[in-house]
């Protein structure tokens, strides 16, 4: 599967590369699709591009034990995707999505994120980051305040990941107000 030559990954081809990665029946896989699933509705609603679908399936792949590296997951699923073949749009979206440069700065990695992938145009990545910030770990839909409680249960106060969440909820909740508007003047 690694490879040199780059290639367009397409959602079915992102699931495909998911159920290699991850186990059945696993939060990282449930929440994967279900982000991905999102990223199809928005997509059709707001008539944009299938890399925004293929990114929401993608994500988080940097959690499999396959791209494991820095602990970054953003930053390891990018290297990942662009150790077999993904472009740059594909890479840079994984490697910037839900804030990602809050975390990278927490880890002393924020230079290398940045140098190594350049951040994409705004609005992919705010929908991106809308599709994963309003999915649960098991791929449900739910509402930010939902979203963001399970993630502080999920890490106790003071871990890298809970400070780097509550630097991030403000600009995030913005995201997801700014995403939700849009949704709904096209939905009337």
């Amino acid at each position: 599967m690694r490879g040199t030559t780059p290639r367009e990954i397409d959602p079915a081809g992102a699931q495909a590369m998911l159920s290699e990665l991850f186990d059945a029946g696993a939060d990282r896989l449930a929440h994967s699709l279900g982000v991905g699933r999102r990223a199809e509705h928005v997509a059709r609603a707001l008539d944009r591009p299938q890399l925004l679908v293929t990114a929401a399936y993608l994500h988080d792949v940097g959690y499999a034990a396959a791209a494991r590296d820095t602990g970054l997951h953003q930053l390891d699923g990018a290297r990942y995707l662009r150790s077999v073949g993904a472009g740059p749009e594909l890479t840079s979206l994984v490697a910037h999505h839900t804030s990602a440069t809050v975390e990278a700065g927490e880890r002393g990695l924020d230079t290398t994120l940045c140098q190594e992938f350049p951040a994409p145009p705004g609005e992919l990545l705010d929908l991106l980051t809308y599709c994963d910030i309003t999915t649960s770990a098991r791929g449900e839909t739910v509402s930010v305040d939902e979203r963001f409680a399970h993630i502080y249960d999920r890490y106790p106060p003071g871990h890298l990941v809970w400070r780097s969440m509550q630097h991030a909820e403000p600009g995030l909740r913005q995201v997801v107000a700014r995403i939700e508007r849009r949704l709904e003047r096209v939905a009337r």
